[in-house]
């Protein structure tokens, strides 16, 4: 451990609360219960408890494993047994030194012409599975085929991938703060590879026995307050388009986050008239069905604010207007979601040091949130306003529950105008939070 570091008891609650580093930098906290274990922090809040030895004069940083994935009692125990050993005389630097001169060594070759490659693998299970699915659960299955196995090994025979090999990847996306992410690929990969086993194109799963490097996922409920809602608003606003807009819009709208981020113009109609409606194709929704989002007039307003981003064509002529509506090409939809986060996140620290400045008072820290936080805090203020379960469902396009029975398969209004109340109800009551009025004016609805 640093000599003048700061020490501090370690507890899983301190180290739940403990803050990202600056962006592109990493920082150390130290337990001061177990002599050398600290806690690496990145920009990202990845957190990963390691050692810092002496050996032999020199400082050595050895990594433990993610937290919450090892837990504060295994961390403690594993650092008392590294150190135990060095203050034995042992170095464990040699074995960490031969364990990478061994991978080093090992060298897979290029697979003969006539091997089943990953690269073979992959295509036969795009035409026979991927192919068949809905739009959506293709991009989900094609991602982790493209960005692990192909990226990384697409010439390797297909029985030469290793559980270790994916192992590595794993922790690799875990490490860049994407646990969740992690979970998902193992997944696909385990789907995938267990494909090819009832193909025979291979005896063993590599994926098998691999527990998810993520750990076990409990369902959100994250729901934004309406102070939060009145603070993030204004950031949204400032880090403007396309993702601080994108994120204003899902929150007015209630849809998800893919939904939203692939907007057509040509997807919205009377936009000018009394009955402006986004029309999600079956094609590019979930729930695989045609969905009709009324939009208030807050929603209207956002849209009519957003710039047209003008395209070039490529034989030439005058650049045309892009179709999408959140886009920073003009040519594909908007994508580097962790990107926009990143720039909400930094004008939120922003916001809190200035207000911090002028009031003299340090604000609370805001809790972290998704654009999924979004949905959900829209359908929970639907429901605080005694908007129907049923129409809070359609709103988001759920699939019709048990609770509706049989009754669901005939019913095919599309609750249009309930949908509208609901949206618009929600609408005003966000530009209530996000446009107080002063206390003796009457707010009249119309």
């Amino acid at each position: 451990m640093p000599p003048k570091a700061e020490r501090k008891e370690f507890t899983d609650f301190g180290l739940k609360s403990e803050p990202p580093a600056d962006k592109g930098k990493r920082r150390y906290v130290w337990d001061s219960k177990t002599d050398g274990l600290g806690l690496r922090i990145t920009d990202k809040g990845v957190k990963a408890f390691v050692i810092m030895p002496r050996i032999k004069g020199e400082l050595w940083l050895k990594t433990l494993g993610t937290y919450p994935q090892t837990s504060l009692k295994e961390a403690r125990i594993n650092a008392g047994l590294l150190l135990s050993r060095i203050r034995a005389g042992e170095d464990p630097r040699s074995e960490e030194r031969q364990e990478k001169e061994a991978e080093k060594a090992v060298k897979i070759p290029a697979a003969p012409v006539d091997t089943y490659t990953v690269r073979k693998a992959v295509a036969a299970y795009e035409k026979a599975h991927i192919s068949r699915l809905k739009p959506r659960s293709q991009l989900e299955a094609r991602r982790p085929l493209e960005k692990v196995l192909l990226k990384r090994w697409p010439e390797r025979a297909l029985s030469d991938v290793s559980k270790a090999d994916i192992r590595e990847v794993l922790a690799e996306i875990v490490e860049a703060g994407n646990p969740v992410a992690a979970n998902r690929t193992l997944a696909n990969l385990k789907a995938f590879f267990n494909w090819c086993l009832s193909e025979d194109r291979l005896t063993v799963n590599p994926c098998v026995g691999i527990r998810q490097p993520g750990g076990d996922e409990t369902s959100r409920d994250r729901v934004l307050s309406d102070d939060e809602i009145r603070t993030l608003w204004p950031i949204m606003e400032e880090t403007g388009y396309p993702f601080g807009c994108l994120a204003q819009f899902l929150l007015v709208t209630a849809q998800r986050r893919d939904e939203g981020s692939n907007l057509r113009w040509s997807e919205i109609s009377d936009l000018d008239g009394s009955n402006p409606v986004w029309t999600i194709p079956a094609s590019k929704n979930k729930g695989g069905r045609l969905h009709e989002v009324p939009l208030s007039p807050l929603a209207v307003r956002l849209l009519k604010s957003l710039p047209r981003i003008a395209v070039e064509l490529p034989e030439g002529g005058a650049p045309v207007l892009s179709e999408y509506v959140f886009t920073t090409t003009g040519k594909m939809p908007v994508s580097g979601f962790s990107d926009g986060r990143e720039r909400m996140d930094k004008m939120t620290a922003r916001t809190f040091s200035k207000n911090a400045h002028e009031t003299g008072k340090a604000p609370s820290p805001l809790e972290r949130w998704t654009l999924h936080d979004l949905r959900r805090t829209a359908a929970s203020g639907m429901a605080r306003d005694d908007i129907p379960p049923h129409v809070v469902s359609r709103v988001l396009n759920h699939s019709p529950g048990k609770a509706e029975g049989i009754t669901a398969v005939y019913n095919r209004h599309g609750y249009l105008r309930e949908k509208r109340h609901a949206l618009e109800g929600w609408a005003g009551k966000l530009d209530a939070l996000i446009h107080p009025v002063a206390e003796n004016v009457v707010r009249m609805r119309g």
